[in-house]
């Protein structure tokens, strides 16, 4: 193995061996508080982040993993959630006392998960990826079990999970079987001799599509939404799926450019049920959580409205839509756990009313948050949007970017009856001491909505450079 091979692997290794030393601190004395294990996970990962910068010449290795732009920006974003999940979940008054090293450990491998997952130019690999970026999940959503439906939250992804693992593996045989290849850039080269049939990469996609909650395999996110503590929620609802974005990216935009032309009316049908789904049935919802979970299907069709224009416009748009979705809600999902209550979350809109009065700083950041997934300038939101649409208008799908508009409208009602709730006044002064909140909290947002708003202002950062 060379040098340049070891200074690429620099995350993976940190964040392996990272998540094993937090775990084994549970030998050390009873007084290494929880704080001081969030403060070692936070460094680990700040190294990591610098490993990814250390190189920044196109290289793969082995066929298995390559590291691009690409790859090393959103390993960098995973690294910046990761670091912010620790934050609020150290904060966050349900976990307090229940956030051990094994908590820490599993958030590290599931970023590990991720990165590798992101990475991967390999189908086994990607597998691998993918496995060890769900079963931390599991754990991490029922690891409050007396938490109403955590349970059962747990067992629920577990068992979509399998499922979604079982039809990635059953594409990942069809591919082999018909190229005799597991590298993703030899399964593009096996397409000139039509080798590579295309239900292949339909059932990649469809086990990419529980975890992302596409329609028709979104049934599981409300409830898990719901189920999981708000750190949590937000792990999943902004990286998790960022990550399984880039790598479908990878494989059909940037290997299998003629399946990805051949899936297109697939695409084109998934994008519209997803954007009417989400946005109907979040118009009905009542509990936030739930109700940014269907939000969350309907942006993940926005996203394929980009790729089902099938030009380069709309792959840079979806790499574009990818990073702004993660970032947007994270940002919504930080301020809800920075407002949960001892022992449980704030479920419906009406246990928000007037925070953003009390809480300016949680209020502004959630207004920014809500405006930015409404797709208002001058946020990362609106310029996604307007590079989604603008790649199906460029492709000549009119009634698709019309489509697409017209579900914006729609979710733009629910956007901001949240902020109206979220500014309004209290019914009743019940004259409780507002109490401050955590430094590590308030940084956290003010750092997510500051990049909000500069990817609205500057997408060029994000929007060039790609193949």
């Amino acid at each position: 193995m060379q040098a340049i091979d070891l200074i690429n692997l620099g995350p993976f290794i940190i964040l392996g061996f990272g998540g094993i030393t937090v775990l084994g601190l549970g030998i050390l004395p009873a007084h290494v508080s929880t704080r001081t294990l969030a403060a070692v996970t936070i460094i680990i990962l700040i190294l990591g982040t610098v490993a990814t910068t250390l190189w920044k010449v196109p290289h793969e290795i082995d066929g298995m993993l390559v590291f691009d732009r690409l790859s090393r920006l959103f390993v960098q974003l995973c690294m910046l959630g990761a670091i912010v999940i620790t934050i609020l979940s150290l904060y966050y008054p349900t976990t307090q006392k229940e956030m051990r090293e094994e908590y820490l450990s599993l958030i590290l491998f599931t970023t590990l998960g991720m990165a590798l997952f992101i990475s991967s130019q390999n189908l086994v690999m990607a597998f691998v990826g993918l496995e060890i970026l769900s079963v931390p999940l599991f754990a991490l959503i029922a690891w409050l079990p007396k938490q109403q439906h955590a349970i059962e939250g747990g067992i629920k992804y577990a068992m979509l999970a399998g499922i979604a693992a079982a039809f990635f593996l059953y594409g990942t045989t069809l591919a082999y079987v018909n190229s005799g290849s597991l590298n993703i850039a030899a399964l593009g080269q096996s397409l000139s001799d039509g080798h590579l049939p295309a239900i292949a990469v339909t059932l990649l996609l469809v086990g990419m599509g529980f975890k992302l909650a596409l329609v028709p395999f979104h049934m599981w996110s409300p409830d898990i939404y719901q189920a999981a503590p708000a750190p949590v929620t937000a792990l999943f609802a902004s990286t998790v799926k960022a990550a399984v974005l880039i790598f479908l990216i990878r494989l059909l935009c940037l290997n299998l450019q003629p399946v990805w032309e051949a899936l297109l009316p697939l695409l084109w049908i998934l994008a519209v049920i997803s954007m009417f789904a989400g946005n109907l049935l979040a118009l009905l919802q009542q509990n936030i959580k739930r109700l940014l979970a269907y939000s969350s299907i309907a942006h993940i069709g926005y996203i394929f409205v980009a790729l089902a224009a099938g030009n380069s416009l709309g792959r840079d748009a979806a790499i574009y839509y990818s990073l702004a979705y993660a970032l947007m809600n994270l940002g919504a999902f930080a301020v809800v756990a920075a407002l949960a209550l001892t022992g449980k979350d704030r479920q419906t809109l009406e246990d928000y009313r007037g925070l953003g009065r009390q809480y300016p700083i949680l209020g502004i950041s959630m207004a920014i948050s809500l405006l930015a997934l409404a797709g208002l300038p001058p946020t990362a939101g609106f310029v996604a949007k307007l590079l989604a649409f603008g790649s199906a208008v460029e492709a000549g799908h009119f009634i698709l970017a019309i489509i697409a508009v017209i579900n914006t409208a729609i979710a733009f009602y629910y956007y901001l009856h949240i902020l109206v709730i979220f500014f309004a006044e209290e019914k009743e002064k019940t004259g409780q001491i507002i109490a401050p909140l955590p430094k590590g909290t308030l940084v956290s947002v003010i750092v997510i909505n500051s990049f909000i708003i500069g990817l609205g202002i500057f997408p060029e950062l994000i929007t060039t450079g790609f193949p």
